[in-house]
Order: C-alpha cells, then sequence, then structure tokens
C-alpha cells in the first residue's frame, strides 16, 4: 500500500454503499451549511504489523481501520456490505473482511484525547492572483476558534440547528513542539498535527466531533481521536457509532 493511502479507504467506504442514491447524495451534497458540504465520518490509516519502504508500506495480516460517523444509515451500508461480501478491494489490494467490532467511549465535557489522525485547519486567500493555503498551527490562537467554529457549522448542518452550548476549546498538551504531519489526499498537501490535546466544551458537541472527526478535511481521514482520560465527571455515551 502507499504511505499516503487515505485515498483508497475513502474509495472502499464509497464503493460500500449499495444505495447507489444515497451514496451520489452523500458524494454530492452530504450535509449543507451555507457553501460547504459536509459529509458526516471519518477514517484512521490503516493498522497493523508493517514494514515501509520506497514510500510503500507493506502490512502482515491482519490489519484494520477505524471508520466513525453520525449517520445511522450509512454506518448500516457500510458494515451490511462489508458481511455479505467475499472480499473488498483496496485499491488493487483483494482484502477479506474478518470482523467488524464496535468502540464505546464515553464523552465527557473536558478530556485528555490523542489524535489517531492529523487534526488540521486552514483558510485560503488570493495573494499575486494565486489562491494560496494557509494551515494554522496549535499554537496559535486562531486554531482553536476556527476549530470550534468547524464543529457548530457541522453541528448547524446535520442537526438543523445551532448547538446549545457553542463552547469547544482544543489546546496542545505540548505547547512548544506538536508534532507536525504532512499527508496528501488526491494529490492535495494537507498539514496536520498529531499528539495529545485537552478538548474541553459541550458534551452535545464533542460527541458529534467524536463521531464525525474534528477540524477540516474530516471525510479525508483528517481529525479522528480517542479519548485518553476524562477530567470531569459528567459524561455522555449515546450508541456510539465507532467500527
Amino acid at each position: 500500500m502507499p504511505v499516503h493511502h487515505f485515498e483508497l479507504l475513502h474509495g472502499l467506504i464509497y464503493a460500500s454503499i449499495r444505495n447507489e442514491q444515497y451514496r451520489e447524495h452523500l458524494h454530492n451534497e452530504g450535509y449543507k451549511y451555507e457553501n460547504r458540504n459536509f459529509k458526516g465520518f471519518c477514517f484512521s490509516r490503516l493498522q497493523g504489523k508493517h514494514t515501509a519502504s520506497e514510500g510503500k508500506l507493506t502490512f502482515s495480516s491482519p490489519v484494520s481501520f477505524l471508520f466513525s460517523t453520525c449517520d445511522e444509515q450509512l454506518m448500516k451500508e457500510l458494515v451490511s456490505s462489508l458481511f455479505t461480501k467475499d472480499y473488498v478491494m483496496i485499491g488493487h489490494q483483494r482484502t477479506t473482511v474478518l470482523s467488524v467490532e464496535q468502540i464505546e467511549e464515553k464523552i465527557s465535557e473536558r478530556m485528555r484525547i490523542r489524535f489517531l489522525t492529523p487534526v488540521t485547519m486552514y483558510s485560503t486567500f488570493m495573494h499575486n492572483d494565486k489562491r494560496k493555503t494557509y494551515f494554522y498551527a496549535p499554537t496559535e490562537d486562531d486554531f482553536s476558534e476556527l476549530i470550534a467554529a468547524n464543529a457548530r457549522k457541522k453541528y448547524e448542518a446535520i442537526f438543523g440547528q445551532d448547538p446549545l452550548d457553542r463552547t469547544l476549546t482544543l489546546t496542545p498538551l505540548d505547547k512548544r513542539h506538536p508534532k507536525q504531519v504532512i499527508f496528501t489526499f488526491k494529490k492535495t498537501i494537507i498539514k496536520g498535527w498529531l499528539g495529545e490535546f485537552i478538548l474541553q466544551g459541550d458534551p452535545e458537541l464533542l460527541k458529534l466531533v467524536y463521531d464525525v472527526g474534528l477540524g477540516a478535511k474530516s471525510s479525508n481521514g483528517a481529525g479522528l481521536f480517542t479519548v485518553v482520560s476524562h477530567l470531569d465527571a459528567k459524561t455522555k455515551c449515546d450508541k456510539n457509532r465507532k467500527i
């Protein structure tokens, strides 16, 4: 597999949706917020024992990946498709599905989290008649503010209303040396960040970003996180949609 294989897993997810009308709607429209389209899902890289050489990863069976969504229909489509097919294709690799497991994690209003895929946030602008993209670092004040604004847009797009509590902050534990990661998706270069962070806010809003990813490019695989520990007692544990 190529080192940067988010695109191949993205293709597997859409190929697993057997309802053609629903698949086209999700791909072309998704959940609308003004001129933005959110897809409502996120996923990880392949996980498992592997070796790396010349931009390629060679895995030893078994391998796995995490998929997370707020969309019940999408989850049902993916799981039923994986169970009924003799094999699935990841790129040009024919792969047999051994099992599907559900992960349950509690969500609270203040948590220590670890990003499983890079979290990213950016702005685009014109400079000298050229379109430029600026990726924010977690050490910049705008980073957390834009992450929060993005989360609220996702919430409104998916639920059709603003969250009752719009509070959300994301703070890196290591403020001096956050781990930068550069990856590509369909030949687009994306700069993101890994590591452990403090995520704080309303549990309803945090539950959504747990399901769909935090920050930009979530449906391209960015912003998937796991909970390391809870820093308060107030928790929320709805039916989780992460497999």
